[in-house]
């Protein structure tokens, strides 16, 4: 387990997060551990260990799941990923929805209020 004073802790904050990912690190204040730093999936294993509950803004976000395929704007068949993906790079390599993609552009900065 790797030591951190707490001077370190104001100027190296971003190497002990990185180390925090490999393991739990130790922060000393005048030669005593005052406290632990450690990743949200060590803490999250720690408490479902324990059968305490774990805050609901540190649990794993779920990934998204499509029951309909999206409608494209530009017209691409959605099902597919990697048909898709092919599609895509394809148009944008001849140039073949050039005026189309400029136009959802647009769209997209009207809405965001960019223009």
């Amino acid at each position: 387990m790797r030591t951190f004073s707490s001077q370190d802790l104001q100027q190296q904050s971003g190497e002990i997060q990185r180390a925090a990912v490999s393991g739990p690190v130790i922060i000393m204040n005048h030669g005593k551990p005052r406290s632990i730093v450690m990743s949200v999936d060590e803490y999250r294993r720690i408490k479902q260990k324990a059968g305490e509950e774990v805050a609901p803004e540190l649990e794993r976000p779920r990934p998204v799941v499509r029951r309909v395929p999206m409608r494209d704007p530009l017209g691409y068949a959605t099902s597919d990923l990697k048909s898709l993906a092919l599609s895509m790079a394809d148009a944008a390599l001849s140039g073949r929805n050039k005026e189309a993609v400029r136009a959802e552009i647009a769209a997209v900065e009207r809405r965001l209020g960019m223009k």
